[in-house]
């Protein structure tokens, strides 16, 4: 994994951390990130941008089936995600170690009030490629914990989560 050096002006995360050196780190230590990259399937990709610094970056599945991590625009991308220095810093903080207690925590952030908490993202692929590239099967990944709030924010059934991803599509 790279990151860009000093090309990039911002601000840090955390305890002095670079928002790209935060999740760089939380990429290469978490067992959640680590299983959720070993679901993803090639041509995965997430267009990624932190409020707090200026350029691109992109996360990646490798073909090693792990996950990449640069500072680069993203080529095709699935997502476009823009995280504010709060929301990561409470995420990786969380240190969440299973599938499921990652899933709930990274979509608290991107349904939060706040928007120093908030993530913002747009959806750029459609559900079959969604499927094929492994997203939806990571959503089952997260079992109970994630079907569980899924529920209680009313998305129950493929039908609620693909009208989901719609109305975050081209957002």
């Amino acid at each position: 994994m790279s990151s860009e050096s000093d090309a990039v002006s911002g601000s840090t995360a955390s305890q002095g951390e670079r928002s790209d050196a935060v999740l760089t780190a939380f990429l290469e230590r978490n067992p959640g990130a680590k299983k959720a990259a070993g679901s993803l399937r090639g041509g995965a990709e997430v267009a990624i941008m932190f409020t707090d610094l200026s350029g691109s970056w992109r996360a990646f599945v490798t073909e090693a089936g792990g996950i990449g991590f640069e500072a680069q625009a993203a080529v095709d991308p699935d997502f476009e995600l823009h995280i504010p220095p709060q929301a990561l810093r409470e995420i990786c903080e969380a240190d969440a170690q299973d599938l499921g207690d990652l899933g709930v925590s990274f979509f608290e952030h991107l349904v939060a009030k706040e928007p120093e908490r908030r993530i913002h993202a747009t959806v750029h692929s459609g559900v079959v490629k969604l499927t094929r590239r492994g997203w939806l099967g990571l959503l089952t990944q997260g079992g109970t914990k994630v079907v569980m709030w899924m529920g209680r924010k009313g998305l129950r059934g493929p039908g609620a989560v693909a009208g989901a991803l719609g109305r975050l599509r081209g957002k």
